[in-house]
């Protein structure tokens, strides 16, 4: 299993629970409560040593939510589902619940990288709002083989 793979596996059934659909993967539909595992970058390292390094897996959440001109709550409540779900991987990093990575990586936290989520855009015609949480997964990777 790939690190996206393990990504993809860990964040599903959290999506699931949370707008009852599949998590997209590197793919955005402009399509009501759809949700995105987009990928910004993986293996950066942060610190090298001699046969490991201390790396970072860098992801964006994408949700898609319908959006309101009107003085009603229908945003205030795509807001506070963004928001849910940031609170859910802040209690994931405090439990130390994190994706099942290969097993020469150990995961030393996965954190949000804003204190809230931003409304990355709206799509005025089809009535949706995209909301942004942005986040890394820091990992200590050791080298196999040699």
């Amino acid at each position: 299993m790939t690190k996206h793979d393990a990504m993809k596996a860990y964040f599903e059934p959290k999506i699931s629970e949370l707008v009852g659909d599949l998590l997209n993967f590197n793919f955005s539909p402009e399509s009501e409560d759809a949700v995105s595992f987009i990928t910004n970058y993986s293996d950066k390292v942060r610190k090298s040593y001699i046969r490991a390094a201390e790396k970072e897996y860098g992801f964006t959440i994408v949700i898609t939510k319908t959006y309101s001109t009107y003085g009603d709550d229908l945003n205030l409540e795509a807001m506070n589902l963004a928001q849910a779900f940031m609170d859910w991987i802040s209690s994931q990093n405090r439990k130390r619940i994190y994706p099942e990575f290969p097993d020469n990586c150990q995961i030393k936290k996965m954190e949000c990288l804003q204190n809230m989520p931003n409304l990355a855009g709206i799509y005025a015609e089809r009535g949706l709002a995209r909301y942004m949480i942005q986040c890394r997964l820091i990992y200590f990777e050791k080298e196999t083989g040699a």
